[in-house]
This record gives structure tokens, sequence and C-alpha cells, in this order.
């Protein structure tokens, strides 16, 4: 049997709960200590706990609904910032702080896998085309910018 999109997607909230896991609570330490002293343990729970709902319910409506828009606004809103880039952003942090940013082991081990696996099915399977993919990755990239600016630097 060969896996689908439809499936796989289900993988989505486990990832997500295997890197909350591993960031906490570590991660408002270090953000505290690298991004913004105003930090708050609050901020990553309530943040953290959205996420984790968001992925379920995605998921969810992913497996019973494939269309195209709705593929983009996953890769672009949803699953390209808050796993694609946010595993970039974990490997990026610990490079630059030269410390262990928590987040990093799952980002590497499981969200970029996941990342590669999703987006080779969703193309495979033709939910959505290679061109427009892209497109939702940059989306991504520029929305996990302006969403860890704010709720982790503090920047605006």
């Amino acid at each position: 049997m060969t896996a689908s999109f439809r499936d796989v997607v289900l993988l989505f909230p486990c990832a997500v709960v295997l890197h909350v896991v591993e960031e906490w609570p570590g991660f408002p330490r270090w953000a505290r200590r690298f991004a913004s002293p105003r930090y708050s343990d609050r901020a990553y729970t309530i943040t953290h706990a959205f996420a984790v709902t968001l992925a379920l319910a995605v998921a969810l409506l992913l497996r019973a609904f494939q269309a195209p828009w709705l593929l983009f606004a996953f890769f672009a809103f949803v699953f390209g910032p808050g796993v694609l880039w946010n595993a970039c952003f974990h490997a990026g942090a610990s490079l630059a702080s030269r410390t262990y940013c928590p987040g990093v082991a799952t980002g590497l081990a499981v969200y970029l896998p996941l990342s590669l696996w999703l987006g080779a099915l969703a193309l495979r399977d033709g939910l959505i085309a290679a061109p427009v993919l892209a497109l939702a990755l940059v989306v991504a990239a520029a929305f996990h910018t302006l969403e860890v600016g704010h709720n982790v630097f503090e920047r605006w």
C-alpha cells in the first residue's frame, strides 16, 4: 500500500506534539536569554496550545477535503511556517546562539522529513502544482518571519 497525502497529513498533529514536548520548558528560557527578556511561559503555552489544536483541526479538514486553494493555505499559513520554517529557525537559532535551541532536534529529525514527505505527496497526488507550492512556501517564510519577530523577538 502506498501512503497518500490524505493519510500522512494525520502525522502533522503528532509531530507538533512531539516538538512541543521537546521545547517545553526550555524554549521560553532560551527565548528570554537570546530573543526578548519579556517572552513569557504564558505566551508560549497559549501559542502552542493553539498550534496543537490547529494542527489537529487542519489535519482532519485536509483528510476530508483537498481543494487546491486549501492546500495553498495549508502550506502558506499553517504547515509551512509552523513546521518547515520553524525547523529552519531552530537550526539557525542554535547556530547563531551557539547553544541548543530547544526544538532543533524534532525540527531536524521530524519536521524537515515530514515537510518533504507531505510536499512530495501533495505534488504526486495532484493536489497542488509545483509553482503554487513554491509560492506557498515563500509566503510561509515571510509569515513565519513576521510571527517569530512579533511573538518571540517582540520586534513589532
